[in-house]
């Protein structure tokens, strides 16, 4: 057996921004990468306790790479995965466990809007145009933080610029705070 191992440099995330799970949504696909950004922080800043977390790494990359196939049955899994890593998070004693945490409510929102999709996908009929219908309406979810920056970007009015950032500073801490840090914005 191979021996897994992840002290990787943060600052080349080429691998993960190039990797898409096919039959998940946009949104899923994000936020899936953004927990493989997040756990190598924790990886870099950590040395003891991680052998749970470099094999969630793994999973999570596997997913990505389409290695791992993603019906109803492995969706289940990996919510009750991540669900259980984040409930006893504290137990691995570790710096840098909030990133994890905000990542993970991120994607498990998302996961869970899949899961309803997947219910649905298997209690339609035969028609292949609901099916359709119901599979598409999954994989174009939007990352709502894209569009929340975008409109905080094109627009010129206080008010809705103050409405955007409260959004984004209550909604999304975390991924907010590295977009002002790669754009040297300064509070």
């Amino acid at each position: 057996m191979e021996r897994k191992d992840k002290k990787l440099e943060i600052l080349f995330i080429d691998d993960i921004k190039s990797s898409k799970n096919d039959v998940l949504s946009t949104k899923t696909n994000h936020y899936l990468r953004n927990m493989l950004f997040c756990l190598r922080l924790v990886f870099r800043y950590n040395a003891v306790n991680l052998e749970e977390l470099i094999d969630f790494y793994y999973y999570i990359e596997d997913l990505l790479n389409n290695k791992i196939l993603m019906d109803l049955e492995e969706l289940k899994i990996f919510i009750y995965r991540i669900t259980d890593l984040i409930v006893n998070l504290d137990d691995y004693n570790i710096r840098g466990d909030t990133l994890i945490t905000e990542v993970a409510a991120n994607l498990l929102q998302s996961l869970y809007l899949e899961l309803e999709t997947y219910k649905l996908v298997d209690k339609t009929d035969e028609s292949k145009l609901w099916k359709n219908l119901l599979l598409m309406q999954v994989k174009d979810q939007v990352v709502d933080f894209n569009i929340l920056i975008d409109i905080l970007n094109n627009s010129s009015d206080d008010k809705i610029e103050s409405s955007i950032l409260e959004i984004l500073n209550n909604n999304y801490p975390m991924e907010f705070a590295i977009y002002k840090a790669r754009n040297g914005i300064l509070d």
